[in-house]
């Protein structure tokens, strides 16, 4: 449930204290004072991170996950990510995840990849979820991030 920094942009104006190391991916996306409040698609990508976790509890019995999932149905849904969810959004393969930033709403797919088979217990726990562009609009935001990111000029500064 750790997170890396790829995309600081992503984490605009998200409270420091959801920013400090290690950090929960989780979290860090559902927490109103986080991500929550500009997850285009909250209702659905909720859902899809509780199934996320009660798949881990039931593999781990870790209290540590019972009690985030704990934490995470408590966060209060925003109204505008208070769609209804499909009732088969727990077995979708990829799950949307769609962020609206200062440069405009990114989509990525994302899939979990789980490391090792039922009876390897060692890689059993071992989930990596990834996310990938879904759309060239997507692809044209994230590579404007990186270049943000690596110190070039802003897309406002080329712009104007």
């Amino acid at each position: 449930m750790l997170s890396n920094g790829a995309l600081p942009q992503l984490y605009e104006g998200c409270s420091p204290e959801l920013l400090r190391p290690p950090i929960n991916a989780i979290r860090l996306i559902l927490h109103p004072l986080g991500m929550g409040l500009r997850i285009v698609n909250f209702a659905e990508w909720r859902a899809h991170s509780v199934a996320v976790l009660r798949q881990q509890i039931d593999a781990t019995h870790d209290p540590a996950i019972h009690a985030l999932l704990a934490e995470i149905m408590a966060y209060p849904v925003p109204l505008a990510g208070a769609e209804p969810v499909p009732a088969d959004a727990s077995r979708h393969y990829a799950t949307p995840l769609r962020i609206a930033t200062r440069l405009g709403t990114v989509s990525f797919l994302n899939t979990n990849v789980i490391f090792g088979t039922p009876t390897d217990i060692t890689l059993s726990e071992l989930t990596m979820e990834m996310l990938f562009p879904a759309d060239d609009a997507t692809i044209a935001i994230v590579k404007a991030m990186v270049e943000e990111s690596a110190g070039n000029d802003t897309p406002s500064q080329r712009a104007g």
